[in-house]
């Protein structure tokens, strides 16, 4: 759960991390799973980078394989969205009506250069309670400071103006004022709020770094927009508490937020019912 310690952590600055993240799951089946979706979309993504088409976020181009929307390929992304060991934590910072809001792997090559520029996400949009997004990285390996390891400045989400995009760049991209190199076991994962100041650096290593990367938001921020949500996800999302954590129909929050054109299960039909809005 999210104890005081751990409010106080990420009130301050801005991120905390949790050892054993994937134990529910088991590392080696993660593992596993991220390989097998690595194997399949190799040949699309080399083809990509040879005519220069690549596109994408977190990085996607030479220096790194970047897959998203990996549910597509595995439900069991969805199990881990839901972890245990991390969702209460994420209904204590985010919110209660917390949603998954993206599933992305990412692997960042061996020897290649930084793939991204120091930055935040969104503007300092805060809340006195809850923040608008938050972010777990899984690391599916061992993060050393060589690895082009992520990395933020501690309690830079606290700051109004947006950091300088072009002031710590290339070859000064690790001269930023506070760094903090994020370093850990395999299977453990950092939760942080994406206005902190962050980048990735230069990975050194003679090894990919690989990570699963997830964001939350609050469920009244629209996810799918006027697509349907997939019909795996729907099938997945066999309990209320599963159909909010998907974006379509609230257990918080409003019944007017919910998605009408997917069926209520019937549990959650009642929910909805009771609700004034």
């Amino acid at each position: 759960m999210l104890t005081p310690e751990l409010r106080e952590q990420i009130d301050e600055h801005g991120y905390l991390t949790i050892e054993n993240a994937l134990y529910p799951f088991g590392l080696d089946r993660v593992r596993s799973a991220f390989e097998a979706i690595q194997r399949q979309t190799e040949p699309a993504w080399a083809e990509s980078i040879r005519n220069g088409t690549f596109k994408g976020g977190y990085g996607n181009g030479p220096n790194a394989h970047t897959m998203g929307d990996i549910h597509q390929y595995d439900t069991f992304f969805l199990d881990i969205a839901e972890n245990p060991l991390v969702l209460p934590i994420l209904k204590g910072i985010v919110g209660p009506d917390v949603q998954t809001m993206e599933m992305v792997a990412h692997c960042h090559h061996a020897g290649t250069s930084a793939h991204t520029g120091w930055h935040r996400d969104r503007p300092a949009w805060r809340h006195s309670q809850f923040m608008l997004k938050a972010k777990v990285f899984y690391f599916l390996d061992v993060q050393t400071p060589d690895m082009g390891c992520f990395s933020l400045v501690p309690g830079s989400h606290k700051r109004d103006a947006n950091p300088s995009r072009t002031e710590y760049v290339g070859e000064t991209l690790e001269q930023t004022p506070g760094l903090q190199k994020i370093v850990g076991k395999a299977g453990s994962a950092i939760i942080w709020n994406v206005l902190c100041w962050h980048s990735t650096l230069a990975n050194t290593s003679p090894r990919d770094r690989r990570i699963l990367i997830y964001g939350y938001m609050p469920f009244w921020v629209k996810k799918w927009g006027s697509t349907p949500p997939p019909q795996h996800i729907v099938d997945w999302a066999d309990t209320p508490h599963r159909r909010q954590l998907m974006g379509i129909h609230a257990v918080e929050g409003r019944a007017s937020w919910d998605r009408k054109d997917v069926p209520y299960l019937p549990e959650h039909a009642e929910i909805a019912a009771a609700k004034k809005l």
